[in-house]
């Protein structure tokens, strides 16, 4: 083969490895880079090339995951045949990245094994995907062992004089939690809107909300585990409102605010009712305390870990839940 020949052919051979996507590379019986593409040198961290001839612990950051890479080749390069495996690699900022790599060993003329090639494509962004997936499953068995026990709970715990109030009063809560689990749904099981949970309760209840109904309070969004029992424990406290207090007459009016005071452990939320005709409530009577009391009481404690107190003011119910930063989605 001529000189031009040969110049020619490792232009060529050059050309091709760039051209492949991902990283290219060959090594020696000992891990040695014999050759490698940009996107080998990106991959190991030294975008300006000065890779030749070293090998991966020499290369890589972490020595732990090079050591596995090695023992890899080494495994391949004894197996003598093609292998695919998966690998991982962290830089030095701590970044951790995921590679499918398909390494096989290549011979001399005598048929010994004096090295390997190999092709390693980034799935980085699949194998977030697919624990975000795992996660999500989790989440969503996590979440309907939680509805179920819910829904138990309604059913054993509500009390009525007939089939037909017994039917009203299940089917009301349960058509909160299905309000609840709509906005989650909506959201992808992400964390929702203090404000949007609220509201969506409310429209429940067919009230003008821009004259009757106040919202207040930073913008806050609750993790999805905290999504339904503050929903229910709403839903609730509307119910109570409807019967009893501010919804029960045409001038009543709600505040609702929260906040998250600085440097605070809680979220904060004060449900205020105001109607010009004081009329008491079995909730914040301290005489009668029904299912609805009860529920509310379990959510926020239980469910929530949280704290709650119910007075029952001249001009209305106010109630304050206070809940852990832990159910408040960072912003």
């Amino acid at each position: 083969m001529s000189i031009e020949q040969i110049r020619a052919t490792r232009s060529f051979l050059r050309e091709f490895i760039e051209a492949v996507p991902g990283a290219v590379y060959a090594k020696d019986r000992e891990g040695r880079i014999l050759l490698g593409n940009a996107g080998f040198g990106e991959a190991v961290g030294w975008p300006s090339g000065g890779f030749l001839g070293k090998d991966d612990l020499e290369l890589l950051s972490d020595k732990e995951l090079a050591r596995a890479v090695m023992e890899n080749d080494q495994r391949i390069m004894a197996g003598r045949t093609r292998c695919q495996v998966e690998e991982q690699l962290r830089a030095s900022d701590g970044t951790t990245s995921y590679w499918l790599s398909t390494k096989a060993p290549f011979t001399d003329e005598d048929g010994k094994v004096v090295g390997l090639v190999g092709v390693s494509i980034d799935i980085t962004e699949r194998k977030r995907l697919e624990e975000r997936e795992k996660l999500l499953a989790r989440e969503i068995e996590h979440r309907n062992k939680n509805l179920l026990c819910v829904v138990q709970s309604v059913v054993r715990l509500t009390r009525a004089p007939t089939v037909e109030a017994f039917r009203q009063a299940v089917t009301g809560r349960l058509e909160a939690i299905s309000r609840a689990e709509s906005v989650l749904m909506r959201e992808s099981l992400k964390p929702v809107s203090l404000s949007g949970l609220l509201l969506e309760e409310l429209a429940a209840y067919d009230i003008n909300t821009s004259n009757r109904v106040r919202l207040a309070g930073p913008p806050v969004y609750v993790r999805a585990e905290a999504g339904q029992p503050l929903a229910m424990a709403f839903h609730e406290l509307a119910t109570n409102a409807a019967k009893y207090g501010a919804f029960a007459e045409d001038s009543g009016t709600l505040d609702v605010t929260w906040d998250l005071p600085r440097g605070g452990t809680l979220l904060e939320i004060e449900w205020r009712e105001i109607r010009r005709s004081p009329v008491e409530s079995p909730i914040g009577s301290p005489v009668r305390h029904g299912f609805g009391t009860r529920l509310i009481r379990s959510i926020v404690e239980q469910q929530l870990r949280g704290t709650i107190c119910f007075a029952w003011e001249p001009t209305g119910l106010r109630c304050t839940i206070s809940i852990p930063m832990q159910s408040v989605a960072p912003n």
